[in-house]
């Protein structure tokens, strides 16, 4: 053994594995135990440390599990709250080890300063800062109740309740959600109701990996009464704020689920999910007049505050100090506040003894208050144009302030002349010049001005394939003046976005980005995409706009749409000429090659429908009616001269191109017929088509063309209940019917036999067995005729199944010449032959009764013949002895107790003759029990059936019966499932039909059952219009592809339209 000071040591040790109890997390950790170790002295290593999954951070003295980072637990442990008396590992056995509590006490996350706060406090200032901190200490764990200061209400007037269904889900979502539900369960934040109101649920990703539960309470906020309780307005108080010294910053934890909703409108913030419907206690995000209740709450809070300068707008408060003995008294009563109303702060976003900080756009200084650089930065990093292009959108931008810029003409000048036709790029020192002038423009007054509180914002968003542009606006054109700007690039997985989903990127990014600003403020948001105006009105949202579209509402603006020349600033931020890095665009691998479309011949193939052409001229038309309100209420709208359906019942977020009807079956061909396209099923092509093509009726169209594909029939297996009920046969008299069968090849015996030929008198169910040499047609009949016809007489039915001996015209002779009816069972469908299930039943008995000596069977059969007749019989309630000659068979026990033998000769008529009249009562009793059981077979059996009948003419699929050939390199797991279609000759019986080739329509091929068949619909016929189908080359990730001037050819990121 090698210890910690590097010295071998041999030694006898025990090794044993423990369970042990690291603050309720049960580990595993194997030990060594020594032998002359004392007392309870352990030492745990970084295999425990492994196996427990701790993270150490040695700087601060605490360590956390690694799933759960928030929850902080110290070094430093009571000695106190350790177990005394620790189970000592022993050379004893261990047969049910205890578990060994580790003692590590929770704390919570550190409240002393950490290294980026107080850099200019000494270290005695630390120190006291440091015990106010931990005086404190309890602001910072949450209690758990709410503050008893305010509780949220939510008027809704007379307004009727609301409600909605829940937004689907897939099932890695539904887990995250239980998780969630059982989180805020334990909380005490929500609970299971019964309410009239219901909103639906969305889960929005946090950027730890987590998810956030999201209320859509659009409708629920459409009714309640707002409250016009004021909020601070952000001038006013950044006019207030003071250049101090010592700041601080207080960030409440979970804010909004301190307060409690009053009790009577709890129902209201009912929501529906997959597993039930909860409500709200606390007050969640979403609601309309949640931002007036937290702000009039944060207003009583600072009410109290003597001589204390704190600023707060929402959650955010600032406490500004002149000297650091004012500042750690103004913090106590801050502090005192906290305990008083319960509230509870997040350390981690907290910041204590600073001397600068930022608040609500702005850093607040020594000095006074300074703009934030990252207001102007995206302008400042615009870097000289290299082409013409990138000249004019420059221009374009710098225009729209032109009204603030003295002599704008003459100072662009320089950059003008670039873009005249036929000039000569020169990029010289007058043009530098120019360029940097007005970019100093863009980013001074009076461009440049601070907000005013008084008037609407107005954010102008735009984005392109790399990035996103914003501008935060005040006034109206022409008197706007900018707040700020905003740009950043994608990420690579947004790149992938579609341009819709970009764009609401965008509209999302910009107003968190300017929240300081816009929040609880009157916001109109100008995009030059269209279909944002409808984000706000998505019937069922999915996917990243339903959660972009719940973050919006709390901000409660109004989406206008601005064409792109309106829309310059934003377009330019977008677009950043500085960054010229070449971004890789990773296409879908799978690449096929079809049929390039341009945009004028899709134009053209719509024209030609109808339906189509009206909707296309209602658009076209300078007239808006209401026609054109009813197409664009539907989700209808045009690009390029092309109509696309947007579609909010399907996952996907893009438009999608409305199919005339002449294309539809050529859509269908490609995105079900091809080989990529796999024949799914009608749902699985459906989803294909339906995230990229729109027609109306589309699913039933696809569900019938998937159900009359040809091939889909003849290889997919029927996942439907097997067709055709139970047939009970009509009971008949003693040997009026026979079922026969063979049962083999069997192990050769030494006289040469090979085979049992079975038959069953399908009234009385006896049994005759003989054993066959060969199993052919001459021996089967020999039998019949030798030992059961000249026996018991002539039957009427003879029913067997297709075997080669019973079909053959030896057979057929034999039946005609004696006048029995020959009646075949359907083919594949063995359990149509009474005698099946005595067949399946010989096969246990035999292999008990020969053991080891397989060739011996034929001496068993006399036995198993006498077991068999002398067995009662479930359905008749009998032995077939007893109804085959009235009377049981005796045994070797009855030898002993005959109990006839004692009866005297003068009585024996009287005690036979009633015995006689009871058998003759016995007939039709049997019958009627033989009934009953077969209805009640019948019930059982047509519970998993479906009665389905054809007619003589009708066309079906049959079922095949393949077989696997290692020789010939076949699986029959390749073969077709059906073959077809066959004509439907004759219906021997509701679940029996004889077929034949349509070819030769007079020539049966045989008699199948029922279960064995499938209908054959006729595919929908063929469009023999010669007009190129609508394909496309995978899904296009661009809501409207732009046109190509150099080929004409939509372009789209995955190939051609």
């Amino acid at each position: 053994m090698v210890l910690e000071d590097g010295k071998e040591r041999n030694v006898e040790a025990l090794t044993t594995t423990v369970n042990l109890n690291v603050e309720g997390k049960i580990v595993r950790v194997k030990f060594i135990a020594l032998p002359e170790a004392k007392g309870n002295r352990t030492l745990l290593g970084t295999d425990f440390l492994q196996a427990a999954a701790i993270v150490l951070n040695i700087q601060n003295g605490t360590w956390h599990f690694s799933e759960n980072p928030h929850k902080q637990f110290s070094f430093y442990k009571n000695p106190s709250d350790v177990k005394e008396n620790l189970p000592t590992i022993s050379s004893h056995k261990v047969t049910s080890p205890e578990t060994i509590p580790v003692a590590l006490p929770e704390t919570s996350v550190p409240v002393i300063l950490r290294e980026d706060e107080g850099k200019h406090l000494t270290s005695k200032q630390r120190d006291k800062f440091n015990s106010l901190l931990k005086e404190f200490e309890t602001c910072f764990h949450p209690e758990g109740d709410p503050t008893p200061f305010i509780e949220h209400r939510i008027q809704t007037g007379n307004n009727l309740p609301v409600s909605e269904p829940p937004y689907r889900m897939t099932p890695a979502k539904k887990e995250l959600l239980k998780k969630e539900l059982e989180s805020l369960l334990a909380e005490g934040i929500i609970e299971e109701c019964e309410s009239p109101y219901a909103s639906p649920v969305v889960l929005a990703p946090k950027p730890n990996g987590s998810i956030r539960l999201c209320i859509d309470y659009r409708k629920l906020n459409a009714t309640t009464i707002p409250d016009t309780y004021p909020l601070p307005r952000m001038d006013d108080l950044l006019n207030e704020a003071k250049s101090t010294k010592f700041m601080s910053t207080i960030d409440l934890k979970a804010g909004y689920h301190q307060v409690k909703i009053y009790e009577a409108d709890q129902e209201k913030t009912a929501f529906i999910c997959p597993f039930g419907t909860y409500k709200f206690l606390r007050m969640p995000f979403g609601l309309r007049n949640a931002p007036t209740t937290f702000q009039r709450l944060i207003d009583k809070f600072r009410s109290g505050l003597k001589d204390v300068f704190a600023l707060s707008y929402l959650d955010d408060i600032i406490v500004l100090s002149e000297n650091f003995d004012k500042h750690l008294a103004d913090l106590r009563q801050v502090f005192e506040r906290l305990s008083l109303f319960k509230l509870t702060a997040n350390r981690n976003k907290c910041n204590f003894a600073c001397n600068r900080v930022k608040y609500l756009g702005h850093y607040i200084t020594e000095q006074g208050i300074e703009v934030d650089a990252d207001k102007v930065s995206s302008v400042q990093k615009i870097t000289e144009p290299t082409y013409v292009k990138e000249v004019q959108s420059y221009l374009q931008t710098c225009s729209w302030f032109r009204r603030y810029v003295p002599h704008f003409s003459e100072i662009a000048r320089p950059l003008s002349d670039l873009t005249k036709k036929n000039k000569t790029w020169t990029w010289g020192e007058p043009e530098r010049k120019a360029f940097e002038s007005l970019k100093k423009m863009l980013i001074s007054p009076p461009v440049l001005s601070q907000p005013d509180g008084s008037k609407p914002f107005i954010i102008r968003t735009d984005a392109s394939s790399y990035a996103l542009g914003a501008v935060l606006i005040q006034g109206e054109k022409p008197e706007e003046h900018v707040i700020e700007y905003a740009s950043r690039l994608l990420s690579s997985a947004e790149r992938n976005y579609s341009t819709t989903e970009r764009e609401a990127l965008a509209v999302v990014w910009a107003l968190e980005k300017f929240r300081g600003y816009v929040e609880n403020q009157e916001i109109i948001i100008a995009s030059d995409h269209q279909p944002l105006k409808w984000l706000m009105s998505i019937k069922s949202p999915s996917g990243r706009l339903a959660r972009w579209a719940l973050q919006i509402q709390s901000f409660q603006p109004k989406i206008l749409y601005t064409p792109g020349k309106s829309n310059v600033v934003a377009d330019l931020l977008s677009r950043p000429v500085h960054d010229n890095k070449e971004f890789v665009c990773n296409l879908n691998t799978i690449s096929i090659e079809l049929p390039s479309r341009r945009s004028r011949d899709i134009r053209e193939e719509q024209m030609k429908d109808e339906d189509i052409k009206k909707i296309i001229d209602c658009f076209e038309s300078e007239r808006k009616d209401e026609d054109f309100i009813n197409w664009t209420s539907r989700g209808y709208l045009m690009n390029q001269g092309i109509l696309y359906r947007y579609s909010p019942d399907t996952e996907s977020e893009e438009a999608q191109l409305v199919v005339p009807c002449h294309e539809r079956e050529r859509v269908l061909q490609q995105y079900h017929d091809s080989p990529t396209a796999g024949h799914s099923g009608s749902e699985g092509t459906y989803f294909k088509i339906a995230s990229r093509y729109y027609f109306p009726g589309m699913r039933k169209f696809i569900a019938e063309y998937v159900k009359n594909c040809a091939e889909c029939n003849r290889y997919k297996p029927n996942n439907q209940k097997p067709a055709g009920l139970l047939r009970t046969p009509i009971y008949a008299q003693r040997f009026e019917t026979l079922a026969i069968d063979l049962f083999g090849p069997l192990p050769e015996t030494p006289t040469g036999k090979k085979w049992i030929f079975l038959i069953e008198d399908t009234s009385t169910k006896w049994v005759a067995l003989f054993a066959l040499e060969d199993a052919t047609a001459q021996n089967c009949a020999k039998f019949l005729i030798e030992e059961v016809f000249l026996r018991y007489g002539l039957p009427r039915r003879l029913i067997s199944d297709n075997g080669t001996q019973f079909v053959s015209a030896v057979m057929q002779q034999t039946c005609n010449f004696l006048g029995i009816k020959q009646e075949l069972i359907p083919v594949y469908h063995p359990q149509a032959n009474p005698s099946e299930i005595k067949n399946r039943d010989l096969k246990p008995k035999l292999a008990i009764l020969v053991g080891d000596a397989h060739d011996t069977w034929d001496e068993k059969l006399a036995m198993i013949r006498f077991a068999m007749n002398t067995s009662k019989c479930d359905t008749t309630g009998h032995t077939a002895a007893y109804l085959q000659f009235g009377r049981e068979l005796r045994t070797t026990d009855d030898v002993n107790h005959d109990l006839r033998s004692l009866i005297e000769n003068d009585n024996f008529v009287a005690e036979i003759t009633p015995y006689l009249k009871h058998f003759a009562r016995l007939t039709p009793q049997i019958r009627e029990r033989v009934e009953q059981k077969q209805d009640q077979r019948k019930k059982y059996f047509d519970k998993n059936r479906r009665p389905i009948y054809y007619q003589p003419g009708d066309k079906v699929w049959v079922t095949l019966h393949p077989k696997s050939s290692r020789s010939d390199k076949r699986s029959k797991k390749f073969y077709p499932k059906r073959e077809g279609p066959y004509l439907v000759v004759t219906n021997r019986s509701p679940t029996t039909y004889d077929l034949s080739d349509p070819s030769t329509p007079d020539q049966v091929l045989g008699t199948y059952h029922t279960n064995m068949l499938k209908p054959y619909e006729l595919p929908p016929e063929k469009n023999t219009n010669p007009v190129v189908p609508i394909k496309r080359r995978g899904r296009p990730r661009k809501y409207f592809p732009k046109a190509d001037s150099s080929s004409g050819r939509l372009q789209s990121p995955r190939g051609s339209l």
